[in-house]
């Protein structure tokens, strides 16, 4: 007799927590012929015959308690898989998720099913299993079905997720770093919602240095004011910055265009101000103006940038030109203060002549002078030069010169393809 010989299934995955998929595969191939095609035996035959009959009437319900009698005696070979084969179609019919689930089991099971179609019935099974919230049983499915090379329905974020469900934070971050890496050696690009779930996942293990890594991650792959701004203020977290420190990194955020805010703006030119840098409070201030941020009427104006223009003039011009004119012998802090001067006024030539000089000196700050003559080339566009400075960095500003590396890398790079967009995948909560 012929059996069903295509199988077809929905599997809806509902929402557990605040991760969702929905999977709609499509219809699975027939099983390949063989020279000598597998037979059912007789046993099987009398009491499948029955439940076929009964799911084409006009009634299937009634075929439930014989496919459910079906299901309850032990079956092997190809027997269990033509069981399983009617109990998913059977299933499917009567939205009957459990029966689909058996009856899948049951054609995995068997030894019989198609191997092309291996990778999506592990799929299919790990999503019955992570929306029962059997967490290990989807881990499991979920990974196999990965391994024999599954990418569809956009199912990696679920597999991670199985981890985070155990509380096993660390072997999940380790996932998505196998996941993104993957994707990332294919032809596709790992799409920007992992590295942000990722990100979210990092964040909630309280482990700053864990959220700084994965922020930085998600700001290399795909750059933006947003992207640079989380992972400077997960930098912040983990360095306890001095107001030098703290202006550096307010550098790093205007020349991403992480300075979202009028608080932001506020924040660097007080800090800028507290240096006497006067070109630099006119230059961020302007800045925020032009692209409204800080309004004509903040209280920011009258406060500090018109201040700061009086000064300026003044200012510029009683500055030493080049390091030898610095009174007496000039410290290294006195030399890579005035650095800081120039580099505020856009002259990088002159900001990096003082800065060596203030490196030249006994005591010197190794790290601030190299995390100086860094900016100022980046600033100038001298991207080979920045990125040996930056090279050099060591101790807590090491941070912040990689993400200058990455950032510079990213300027020079080919405009890398854009991945197609994913399936719809909500992020879990954090």
């Amino acid at each position: 007799m012929r059996f069903l010989s295509h199988f077809s299934m929905a599997v809806a995955l509902a929402a557990v927590g605040t991760l969702a998929v929905t999977a709609l595969p499509q219809k699975a191939e027939a099983a390949k012929k063989k020279p000598k095609a597998p037979k059912n035996s007789k046993e099987f035959t009398a009491v499948i015959v029955p439940v076929q009959k009964a799911m084409e009437g006009e009634d299937p319900t009634l075929a439930k308690p014989l496919m459910d009698s079906v299901l309850a005696q032990t079956w092997t070979g190809y027997d269990q898989f033509v069981a399983g084969q009617f109990a998913v179609n059977l299933g499917v019919k009567l939205k009957d998720q459990g029966l689909q689930e058996t009856g899948l089991t049951a054609m995995v099971a068997s030894g019989f099913a198609p191997a092309e179609q291996m990778p999506a019935f592990n799929f299919y099974l790990g999503n019955f299993a992570f929306g029962d919230e059997r967490w290990s049983e989807a881990a499991h499915y979920f990974q196999t079905a990965y391994d024999l090379g599954y990418r569809g329905n956009n199912f990696e974020p679920l597999l991670a997720e199985t981890f985070f469900k155990r509380n096993m934070s660390s072997e999940g971050l380790t996932k998505w770093d196998q996941i993104i890496t993957d994707a990332n050696a294919s032809q596709t690009k790992a799409p920007e919602t992992w590295y942000r779930l990722a990100r979210d996942r990092a964040l909630a293990t309280g482990d700053m240095g864990v959220y700084a890594k994965w922020a930085a991650k998600w700001a290399s792959a795909y750059p933006s004011g947003d992207s640079w701004g989380d992972a400077v203020a997960a930098t912040r977290r983990t360095l306890k910055a001095d107001s030098t420190q703290n202006l550096e990194l307010l550098r790093f955020m205007k020349t991403t265009g992480a300075l979202k805010t009028s608080s932001d703006y506020k924040e660097y030119a007080e800090e800028a101000q507290r240096k006497n840098l006067f070109g630099e409070v006119v230059a961020v201030l302007e800045e925020g103006q032009q692209n409204g941020t800080v309004g004509s009427s903040h209280p920011l104006i009258a406060e500090l940038l018109v201040p700061a223009r009086r000064e300026v003039s003044g200012d510029k011009a009683s500055l030493p030109a080049q390091p030898s004119g610095v009174r007496g012998s000039g410290s290294s802090s006195v030399m890579m203060n005035f650095a800081d001067v120039w580099l505020g006024y856009k002259d990088f030539n002159k900001a990096v002549a003082f800065y060596e000089a203030g490196l030249a000196k006994p005591s010197a700050d190794l790290n601030r002078g190299y995390m100086g003559v860094g900016t100022a080339h980046a600033y100038a566009g001298d991207y080979t030069a920045a990125k040996q400075a930056f090279s050099k960095v060591s101790g807590p500003r090491a941070p912040l010169a990689g993400m200058w590396q990455t950032w510079i890398d990213q300027q020079t790079a080919p405009a890398a393809p854009v991945a197609a967009p994913a399936a719809a995948t909500a992020e879990p909560a954090s």
